[in-house]
């Protein structure tokens, strides 16, 4: 797992550098990788490799069910953890609905716990790194210290590119003290086109995952990215019980997954009225101000 981090790592920093090399990408687009840019982003970097690194700890004592509904605690972490990092005003709405997403999650796993200490604390410490890059990113996106950007998408693709350029030589360096790179090499299949072809495709939409999650916590917030990716793991549960298996329907394992979705709904619902809200008052302010200069 460490050796497709770094593989996804490699392929997108390759990219762009490449196209930055043929002219085809320019600074109106991605930012030069620089060692001062580098510095900057040094503390969002090592949340990033250490949420990687204590995931693929926990995945080794933890199924994959239960790893995901750990990961449904992101959001609780990013709430508490927010005033430390990135403060922002939460109304009494969104906090009801991380609640009730923390609390479907702990319904849903209830008699599926098949403990494991060390799992278990690598687990946490994941969702704590989780929330803790997730909270340093939206910091990072929500200032220009990088540079001038003339949109967020180029802002976005920035931060992600000089993040990678920084954890990739950490990733490298994980991958051979594990011994990862070994059994990697020794695999019978790379000489298929079939395979490369899979893992080419594989990659390329982890790379573009990875920009959806940095471009929604630069655009909206940390806990908006957490709470949707909540509803994402949600949805692919109750469809992995009709279509893959895998996922027994027990009734706490239902009913946590409704409480789920009523969290990540009635946030949704909450986070568009505060925006219509926001419109209006932009649109109101405006008005005053055009009667005023009549």
């Amino acid at each position: 797992m460490l050796f497709y981090s770094l593989f996804q790592l490699t392929l997108f920093v390759s990219l762009i550098t490449f196209l930055r090399k043929i002219g085809k990408i320019n600074d109106n687009l991605v930012l030069a990788y620089t060692l001062e840019r580098g510095k900057k982003l040094s503390l969002l970097s090592l949340f990033y490799v250490s949420n990687v690194i204590l995931a693929l700890f926990a995945l080794s004592g933890m199924n994959i069910p239960m790893y995901n509904a750990m990961r449904r605690c992101v959001p609780i972490a990013s709430l508490l953890l927010g005033p430390c990092i990135y403060p922002q005003r939460s109304t009494t709405s969104i906090i009801l609905a991380i609640v009730l997403i923390t609390a479907g999650t702990i319904t849903a796993a209830q008699g599926d716990l098949d403990f494991d200490f060390k799992s278990y604390t690598f687990g946490s410490l994941s969702v704590l790194t989780q929330a803790l890059y997730l909270l340093t990113l939206q910091r990072m996106g929500s200032d220009n210290k990088l540079g001038s950007y003339k949109t967020s998408s180029a802002k976005t693709l920035t931060i992600l590119y000089v993040n990678s350029v920084n954890c990739l030589p950490v990733v490298f360096a994980v991958v051979l003290l594990s011994g990862e790179h070994t059994s990697m090499m020794s695999y019978p299949n790379w000489g298929e086109p079939g395979f490369l072809f899979a893992l080419g495709v594989v990659t390329s939409f982890a790379c573009v995952f990875s920009y959806s999650i940095f471009l929604c916590t630069t655009v909206n917030s940390a806990l908006t990215t957490a709470c949707v990716g909540v509803i994402k793991s949600a949805l692919t549960t109750i469809i992995g019980m009709y279509t893959f298996g895998g996922v027994a329907a027990t009734p706490l394992l239902i009913i946590g997954q409704l409480i789920n979705l009523s969290g990540g709904s009635l946030y949704t619902y909450e986070k568009y009225r505060i925006q219509k809200q926001r419109v209006a008052q932009a649109e109101k302010e405006k008005l005053l101000d055009s009667s005023e200069k009549a």
